[in-house]
């Protein structure tokens, strides 16, 4: 045998072994990186992800698909933990965490970043009625058109500079605020008048109530329930899905369907972080944050419907107001933030949501 094989080797197969050789090799590498194409491509990294809700929420939900996205589309490269019911601190705390580079994504809303450098203008977004529409099955793809058109990622691109926070999306349906109240049915504006509000804790977002005449109440979330339970605010404003998910119905009664701000959510990096990435990694997370938004919206946009009903059999009286008085009644409580905002950028807008 041995004289065959060298026999072989003699008469120009020692050339066709190595050409064989070199082949295989090139295969084998060539398979490798087919099957795992992702695999060493990005820096490994674990990232933490904070916000305020309780783990059967849509944007806790939202936030775990995220999670799952990044690590697919990583490779494994990328883990996201997320820390749900302000296990991180108030969303203000958390805010202050990202600009710092403590931890490196937050979830809040537009009032709460627009007090921010920088970040003033989205103030807006939380101001009442901007978003014209009936359900929000009309209102959210106005959200869309406006959150991920050319007026807010200038605003993004310029914020992000000044306050070393920077936007990967706000197109997370979060859902009309709605007015609950313990012993007084609201049913009309001045119902609302001198009643103690629990609002979030930022002047912009305390801006419908205010003008309807409300004593409003900054509180994180987290305390609201004992807060109600013990009578320190007689009242809140948040979504449907909220109010049943923290169980607001066991200490209110009334819930007025208002429907004085449609809120997005807002899911923010440091920005220090975020310019570190490559292009393509940078890409990725818009695109995954983005996609996990819409997952979560239409999840929310449903939960909303569901709990309407899940409130009443809990017992809360729902009264469908007349929106277009109360919109009346605080249709200029924007121009006290105008400075903050920019002159002209509220009615800017107004017009690329419609």
């Amino acid at each position: 045998m041995k004289r065959e094989v060298a026999g072989f080797l003699g008469k120009g197969g020692k050339g066709i072994l190595i050409l064989v050789v070199i082949s295989l090799i090139v295969f084998g590498v060539t398979f490798g990186y087919a099957a795992e194409p992702a695999k060493g491509s990005f820096p490994k990294m674990n990232i933490k992800l904070g916000h305020s809700g309780v783990m059967d929420m849509s944007y806790h939900k939202g936030s775990v698909k995220f999670a799952e996205l990044m690590k697919e589309r990583t490779g494994g490269a990328v883990t996201v933990d997320v820390f749900p019911a302000n296990q991180l601190g108030s969303e203000k705390d958390m805010l202050e965490q990202v600009k710092n580079g403590v931890i490196h994504i937050s979830l809040t809303g537009p009032s709460m970043l627009a007090q921010f450098k920088g970040w003033g203008p989205i103030g807006v977004l939380g101001m009442p009625y901007v978003l014209k529409g009936d359900t929000e099955d009309e209102l959210r793809p106005k959200l869309i058109k406006l959150a991920r058109g050319p007026l807010m990622k200038d605003l993004n691109e310029r914020a992000a500079k000044e306050s070393d926070i920077r936007i990967l999306d706000m197109g997370w349906w979060y859902g009309e605020r709605h007015l609950t109240t313990k012993t007084k049915q609201v049913t009309k504006p001045d119902d609302v008048k001198g009643l103690k509000i629990r609002t979030m804790d930022s002047p912009m977002a305390r801006a419908a109530l205010a003008a309807l005449g409300a004593a409003t109440t900054p509180m994180a979330v987290a305390e609201l329930y004992t807060a109600l339970q013990l009578g320190v605010v007689e009242g809140q404003e948040n979504p449907l899905n909220t109010i049943y998910s923290h169980k607001f119905y066991e200490v209110q009664k009334y819930v007025a369907l208002t429907g004085h701000m449609a809120m997005n959510l807002v899911l923010v990096i440091n920005e220090k972080f975020y310019q570190s990435f490559s292009p393509e990694l940078r890409a990725i997370f818009v695109k995954s944050m983005q996609d996990a938004g819409n997952f979560e919206s239409e999840m929310q946009i449903g939960m909303n419907k569901k709990n309407a009903q899940d409130l009443k059999d809990k017992g809360m009286i729902i009264t469908a107001v007349n929106k277009a008085d109360f919109a009346k009644k605080t249709k200029d409580a924007w121009k006290e933030f105008e400075p903050v905002f920019g002159k002209g950028f509220y009615e800017k807008v107004v017009e690329a949501a419609r």
